[in-house]
């Protein structure tokens, strides 16, 4: 081969590169089309399966696919803390995608490595669908979490195609996208080996109808299930304040704010029972738990329910702090000086919801799924010593948040409605959403989140449209606050029912229904991940058992 001709290959390779992650991109969730996710991996497994030899260009090229998709579909993240310079958007943007993008090559080149090694090429393939859905379990669960592009979310907005996720969950959808990319590459691989063109298109047709096949069922199920034979059902207000995060947020008073709540709430507001749902941290002030039912915000709540409708409780989101000793201290404890004590304390900050009724306790809920490097610091004893408190800049604070090891049930006391209270990112997690139902019986999913982060963007369009994939997994009706986003009502086929837009003011009301059904993901979760990872494993190691072990012998015998 000569010099010119390997020269013109790796730039061949490097625009088929580039396609497979504009293909993702363009089938991602908002304005993407899923279609493509289908087709989007062809363009790299072409490139794989011609330098199979070559583990350092695949790692090249790969990483080009995975940072151009990570480039479009999560170019949202550089709206962060824009005001504040170039810095943040390295900080907030770049450094997670050539990350994440790093993370996914590694896998792909890993899966390269062990296919070149087996002797049958469809041991490799299911190697590498099996190895991709591991790498996105451990994305849900590690403390560098990042599973916004989970393969399976890219159906987020075309929720009547995976009606069948009540079964199997996002990793179903992944499986699904990787099937039909290895289904067609082999196609085309095997016309370019033997130029039978009936062969050709009988397998694409194959292909083809596996997409329209799975569709099918869910158009099946979708059909078939009717959510609102259920008869109980629970009033819920929905309140959008649309307050700007980065200009309003902490500038505007607690009277103001209080008013501005109540304004909304007094245009809906009955004697008859009802669930109030504001966003995520409302209020601008932190609350002590050890204090809670003496506090003047909440206490002037209280009363206005007592006053207004007793029978009515208000759900909203505020930052919990507890105060201790040196002793009581843990390693997100972060020292404060107290002038009436004059000492010394420490202090925990918990991003929380909380449930306030005319009844005397109030329950509140921590947030469980923290932010990597925005609420929590990842991995911080490896860390810290490296890189400081760099990493708590993305979101413009350097105390570490606490978070809750086991997620808490809200009871509406008056009609003994069970209610699950999500925050903001927390909504990302399939089977960690699932768990509320599984273990608690609950038949509401309440999700409170502020957006308004990242300005009119997708950022905040594939969160509301990531809900709605959890409405489906779980059967359940959704509602949906956001302070500046998209709050809404969404019913148990994922469907939204009514919203408000980004940077709008105002309410949503509605009767929703409620239901104690237990989906076969809410009570198995994502079991493929559990057959993917051992199915892994038994791979990995027969492939160094009978392959590479061997082979390294003969070669040192022989080498």
């Amino acid at each position: 081969m000569s010099k010119n001709f390997t020269q013109h290959k790796k730039i061949e390779f490097f625009i088929y590169s580039v396609f497979s992650g504009i293909f993702l991109g363009l089938g991602w969730p908002t304005d993407g089309c899923p279609i493509y996710l289908f087709i989007a991996f062809i363009p790299l497994l072409y490139v794989e399966n011609y330098l199979n030899h070559s583990l350092f260009y695949i790692l090249l090229f790969s990483f080009i696919t995975f940072l151009t998709w990570n480039a479009i579909s999560t170019q949202w993240l550089s709206y962060a803390k824009r005001t504040n310079g170039n810095f943040a958007v390295v900080e907030a943007y770049l450094i997670p995608v050539f990350l994440n993008s790093f993370l996914m090559s590694i896998v792909f080149s890993f899966y390269s490595w062990i296919k070149r090694h087996v002797k049958d090429k469809r041991i490799g393939y299911v190697f590498l669908v099996c190895l991709w859905i591991s790498f996105e379990k451990m994305h849900l669960e590690w403390e560098l979490s990042w599973p916004w592009l989970n393969l399976g979310n890219g159906f987020a907005n075309r929720t009547e195609w995976i009606q069948w996720y009540e079964y199997t969950g996002i990793l179903g959808g992944s499986i699904w996208i990787w099937i039909v990319n290895i289904g067609l590459t082999e196609s085309i691989t095997k016309y370019q080996n033997d130029k039978n063109i009936f062969s050709l298109y009988k397998k694409i047709f194959f292909n083809i109808g596996i997409i329209f096949f799975m569709i099918l069922i869910s158009n099946f199920i979708y059909v078939k299930y009717k959510g609102d034979q259920y008869e109980r059902t629970a009033n819920v207000l929905i309140l959008q304040p649309n307050i700007d995060p980065y200009n309003q947020k902490y500038s505007i008073s607690t009277n103001e704010l209080v008013s501005k709540l109540k304004r909304l709430i007094d245009q809906k507001i009955s004697k008859e029972s009802m669930i109030i749902i504001a966003p995520e941290t409302m209020f601008p002030n932190k609350i002590q738990i050890k204090n809670i039912s003496n506090n003047k915000i909440i206490s002037a709540f209280k009363d206005y329910l007592k006053k207004k409708s007793p029978n009515t409780v208000f759900i909203t989101g505020v930052e919990l702090i507890t105060l201790h000793h040196n002793k009581d201290k843990n390693e997100i404890s972060v020292p404060i000086f107290s002038k009436k004590k004059k000492e010394i304390q420490w202090i925990d900050i918990f991003n929380s919801v909380i449930q306030i009724g005319t009844h005397e306790n109030i329950e509140f809920h921590h947030k469980s799924k923290l932010v990597p490097a925005v609420e929590t610091f990842p991995y911080k004893k490896i860390f810290l010593p490296i890189l400081g408190n760099i990493l708590l800049n993305f979101g413009g604070t350097v105390m570490e948040l606490g978070k809750e090891n086991h997620p808490s049930v809200f009871k509406y006391p008056y009609l003994g409605i069970k209610i699950a209270p999500i925050i903001c990112y927390e909504s990302v997690f399939g089977e960690y959403v699932s768990n509320f139902f599984r273990k608690k019986n609950v038949e509401l999913m309440v999700i409170i989140t502020n957006d308004g982060w990242w300005g009119i963007s997708q950022g905040h369009k594939q969160h509301m449209h990531y809900a709605r994939i959890r409405a489906i997994e779980n059967r359940k009706c959704i509602a949906r606050s956001a302070n500046t986003g998209i709050s809404c009502f969404i019913n148990e086929k994922g469907e939204i029912i009514s919203y408000i837009p980004y940077g709008k003011e105002g309410f949503l009301y509605d009767k929703i229904y409620l239901n104690k059904k237990k989906t076969f993901y809410i009570k198995h979760g994502d079991f493929l991940s559990k057959i993917s990872l051992l199915t892994t494993i038994i791979i990995l190691l027969y492939t160094i058992t009978y392959n590479i072990i061997p082979m390294i012998r003969l070669h040192k015998k022989f080498g």
